[in-house]
């Protein structure tokens, strides 16, 4: 029951991880352009009948991904694709877990819109960067590293395993570039920058 629960959850949830990225690649276009297509996007996931529905998707989710990890450590040894799902899986649960709790507090504690200025600012902050490249750069992979066993235990097509990492890779650097301001300036709003250095001197 729980594998099927938690194939269920992970397609709801890869419909939006899918439509998430997309809007950001929309940043390529520029900050108004992104800004335009994320408000869209977000009139329906945060609903209140889709926002609640998809914040137990991802509890669901990590905690039976957390379950599953658990019990299949040992059983994976010498396996490389099992470790790569449940390694890449243990990421994704790190990063939904404090990124979904970043934006929350942003948007209700901080007042502040979780738009294009709130994802760029880490990665224009001459301290935070350092961090969030990594940190993003990752959850990304982890992301595309997670599709790429699924697709290497359903077809064992490595040349699908390459197209689908390489996917990943080049979204990764694409949003990376578009958001770090590589290929066009970008100015931080200072309540943007007043709340990342709030979070540094805390």
């Amino acid at each position: 029951m729980w594998t099927r629960v938690h194939r269920i959850t992970g397609l709801l949830i890869l419909i939006f991880v899918a439509l998430h990225l997309a809007v950001h690649l929309t940043a390529l276009a520029g900050i108004s352009s992104h800004n335009k297509y994320l408000s869209f996007v977000q009139v329906l996931y945060r609903s209140p009948a889709i926002e609640p529905l998809l914040l137990a998707a991802f509890l669901l989710q990590i905690g039976i991904g957390l379950r599953f990890a658990m019990s299949r450590w040992l059983s994976t040894r010498g396996d490389r694709w099992g470790r790569l799902q449940l390694v890449s899986g243990l990421y994704l649960a790190f990063f939904v877990i404090n990124h979904t709790g970043a934006a929350l507090y942003a948007r209700y504690a901080a007042e502040l819109e979780t738009d294009f200025f709130w994802a760029s600012g880490v990665l224009m902050h001459p301290l935070l960067r350092w961090y969030f490249y990594p940190y993003y750069a990752l959850a990304i992979l982890a992301v595309f590293t997670h599709a790429s066993v699924a697709v290497w235990y359903r077809t064992q097509s490595a040349t699908g395993v390459r197209l689908v990492m390489l996917s990943g890779v080049a979204i990764a650097a694409l949003i990376l570039l578009a958001f770090g301001g590589w290929l066009y300036p970008i100015a931080t709003p200072s309540a943007y920058q007043r709340y990342y250095d709030s979070l540094i001197a805390w």
